[in-house]
């Protein structure tokens, strides 16, 4: 009875600065601070797979709206682990923050539907004309990135997409931004590398082009509201 006793304690131990630390971050997040790179390092422990958790925690409690930018996730994981596992830790975290909206989408019924349609009219055109194709309709979304991610996610649950479709299509477009985000941390300690400026240019051009779409749409929406008005 005894060594079960101890293994059991040991086993608490083992896992207690893991449960701090998740505790130490939902507290930060809850705090509203800014939430930089050098945050997420700070709050990380050291041993890979406790380090792997609480990145894979920060990525489900980014999911649940808390707002930063996601990119300071995968920066920060490609700076904690060599390239090959910090992409995977990131692909992982990305498939996270895909699951989490998708799912409450899902059982939220056309109520939300509705909503959305309302606040995002472009998102529902995009939808209509492309039901038939899910794959490419996810794809298209994630990689053109003039709507909020998450009601992206919310809007594809609530329609019923079919999941596999969903989660392939989203991982497709995502890649690029997940592989850039991952070398720009993984070379950050070495400012004058190429893979450094290459990674940083191409994240920079990406942001541009998101965002230049993103006022293109905007404009045309008041454009819309303001015609209908009249």
């Amino acid at each position: 009875m005894e060594p079960h006793k101890h293994k059991k304690s040991h086993t608490v131990l083992k896992f207690l600065p893991l449960a701090v630390c998740a505790i130490l971050i939902i507290l930060l997040f809850a705090s509203g601070k800014e939430i930089t790179v050098q945050t997420v390092l700070d709050y990380t422990p050291e041993s890979p797979l406790a380090a792997a958790v609480v990145i894979l925690l920060l990525y489900a409690l980014k999911s649940a709206s808390f707002v930063f930018p996601i990119a300071v996730l995968q920066i920060a994981t490609g700076h904690l682990f060599r390239t090959p596992l910090a992409l995977l830790v990131n692909f992982m975290g990305r498939a996270v923050t895909l699951m989490i909206p998708y799912w409450i989408g899902r059982f939220s019924g056309s109520g939300l539907i509705d909503s959305l349609s309302e606040k995002y009219p472009k998102l529902k055109d995009i939808c209509s004309g492309q039901r038939e194709n899910p794959v490419f309709l996810s794809f298209l979304l994630r990689t053109f990135c003039f709507l909020p991610g998450d009601v992206v996610s919310l809007y594809l649950g609530a329609v019923k997409i079919p999941f596999s479709c969903y989660l392939a299509g989203g991982i497709l477009g995502t890649t690029p931004g997940v592989v850039l985000s991952t070398i720009f941390g993984a070379s950050i300690k070495d400012p004058g590398s190429p893979a450094f400026w290459i990674s940083g240019m191409l994240m920079a051009l990406m942001a541009v082009v998101s965002f230049g779409m993103y006022v293109y749409n905007r404009k045309r929406k008041i454009s819309y509201s303001n015609h209908q008005e009249k």
